[in-house]
């Protein structure tokens, strides 16, 4: 069986793209790169978009989880915040 790597981002192409791929036979392994984080770059005061105490990037990646889950797929998480910043 042959192996494929599949960036996770949460959204629905990379989930479509897995499932596809897992149809047509392949070992499927989901990747998130994790590339943000508003709380460790202090970049929560004034950004619209966090909500609930939780960075976007977390939401995000539950959102891949949830789907990896659901695909029985595994997936890896990869930090490169610091690189990032």
């Amino acid at each position: 069986m042959k192996k494929v790597v599949v960036g996770m981002s949460g959204g629905v192409d990379s989930s479509v793209a897995a499932l596809l791929l897992k149809k047509q036979g392949y070992e499927v392994i989901g990747l998130f790169m994790r590339n943000w984080d508003s709380s460790v770059n202090n970049d929560i005061l004034g950004n619209p978009n966090v909500s609930k105490n939780i960075c976007p990037q977390e939401e995000d990646y539950n959102d891949a989880k949830d789907v990896c889950n659901k695909l029985d797929i595994i997936l890896h998480r990869v930090d490169f915040i610091k690189e990032y910043w």
